[in-house]
Parts: structure tokens; C-alpha cells; sequence
């Protein structure tokens, strides 16, 4: 029992409001009903159905918590072609019946989307700041860097902070740790990573990581308390946006 009520839950935390995946089930239906295509009733709808099916098997879930990894199994849901289906669906209402089928789908649209760029798609920041939805901090600072940027070589460090946003951003940056700092389940634990997050920035230390990483830029938090002068261990601010101090560094 427990294990349905695990599916179940990661089928809710999936799913969100539900009603995407409501949408999507009655587009099945709608497939099964009046799809004539054999190739496409396959992967539309056999594929799906048996997919689904595999995905609440408590005997597949169990194999997979145990061998593979309890937290992201809610993955295995990518699997089925939501998406794909929905515009298959939609597609042929346009086709079929042109402005009212049009229509239709405009509503579904409506009642199983969010505008992104307000309220609580938006997260807690409130409005959006950019077409990325992300701190306009990061792009600033990123900009910077990549304006600064004579080897394409070296690195950046980040605060931690900012690491779920660097990615999302700019993909060619390299860092000397990332995102995975955040989880505990990849930490094994980074000297680099612990001096960015200490409460008080000792910059005698972070030299000799900068040194060791080759990294080239360093962005801190500015309102951080500084154990030393960044300038008596080689880094030279190079510029300030926000809260955030972008320092290079020349050791």
C-alpha cells in the first residue's frame, strides 16, 4: 500500500494542477475514437497507455528506488509524449473544424497554462525581470565576464546563489563546481564551494583555490563580511551589480 500511495504522490507532485493531464487523457480518447492511422495509434496511444501503465507497476518502482534512486522517479513520467499528443490532438480539431476547432484549443490552452511572466509561475521574486525568468543579476554579471573574458579557458565561481540560474543563462561558462553543490545527495564536499558559502569571506583562502582551479573571476556577495582585503591576495574589482562584487583575479 505504501508504495501505491508513493506513485500516487509522485503522479500529484508531476502533475501539478492536474488539469494538463486531464487534457491529455481525454486526447486519448479522442485518439482511440477517431484515429484511422495504425503507426500513429501506436505511439499516440498504445505507447502512452503502456507507458503509463509500466510507470504505476509497484514492482518496476520498487526495482527502481532500490538499484536506481528514490528521489527522481518522477523522471520516468517524461517519458510519455504529453506534449506530442496534445498538439496531435489540437492539430487535427484545427483541421477538422477549422475556426471552432481553433477555438477550442485556444481555451484548453487557457485553462491548463499559466502566463509565466506573473504571479506565481514567476516564483518569489514576483514579475518576471526578463524573457528568462531569472535574477537579471546573473545575466549582468555574466555579461561582464564573457565582455572581460580573455581565455575561454578559464573559470568563474559563483555564490550558491546563483547556481541554478548560471546554466539556464549561458551553457559555455565553465565553473569549478556547480549546481550539484546544492544537493546533498552529489556534495561530497568542495573546499571551494564551503569558502563561497561561509558566512565571512576569507579571500587569502579563495586565492589559493582560484589558484589551484585556474579560476579567473570570482562574484561574491557584496553585504558578506570580508576577513581581509581582496586587493593584498591579487583580485581587482572589476565591477558591481547589485549585491554583488565581480572580482578578477591576477595571482
Amino acid at each position: 500500500m505504501q508504495i501505491l500511495s508513493d506513485l500516487f504522490t509522485i503522479y500529484a507532485q508531476y502533475s501539478g494542477s492536474g488539469i494538463i493531464m486531464v487534457l491529455y487523457f481525454i486526447a486519448l480518447i479522442y485518439i482511440g475514437l477517431s484515429e484511422k492511422d495504425r503507426s500513429n495509434r501506436t505511439i499516440l496511444l498504445h505507447g502512452s497507455i503502456l507507458l503509463v501503465v509500466f510507470i504505476f507497476l509497484p514492482i518496476f518502482y520498487y526495482l527502481y528506488v532500490t538499484f536506481v534512486d528514490a528521489t527522481t522517479y518522477w523522471r520516468m513520467w517524461w517519458l510519455v509524449p504529453v506534449g506530442i499528443g496534445l498538439a496531435y490532438v489540437g492539430a487535427q480539431l484545427i483541421r477538422e473544424h477549422q475556426v471552432t476547432g481553433l477555438l477550442l484549443f485556444l481555451v484548453i490552452l487557457f485553462l491548463g497554462g499559466e502566463f509565466i511572466y506573473t504571479g506565481e509561475a514567476s516564483g518569489d521574486r514576483g514579475i518576471a525581470e526578463n524573457a528568462y525568468q531569472i535574477p537579471q543579476d546573473v545575466i549582468d554579471i555574466v555579461e561582464d565576464i564573457k565582455a572581460n573574458e580573455v581565455d575561454e579557458l578559464t573559470f568563474v565561481a559563483f555564490p550558491p546563489e546563483m547556481l541554478v540560474y548560471v546554466r539556464q543563462y549561458d551553457a559555455t561558462l565553465r565553473m569549478p563546481y556547480g549546481r550539484e553543490m546544492l544537493d546533498e545527495r552529489w556534495n561530497e564536499g568542495n573546499g571551494f564551494y564551503e569558502l563561497m558559502s561561509a558566512e565571512m569571506l576569507d579571500f587569502q583562502e579563495l586565492a589559493l583555490k582560484c589558484r589551484y582551479n585556474s579560476v579567473r573571476f570570482l562574484v561574491v556577495n557584496a553585504l558578506k563580511p570580508k576577513l581581509n582585503v581582496p586587493q593584498d591576495f591579487g583580485f581587482e574589482l572589476m565591477s558591481q551589480r547589485g549585491i554583488y562584487s565581480i572580482y578578477v583575479f591576477w595571482g
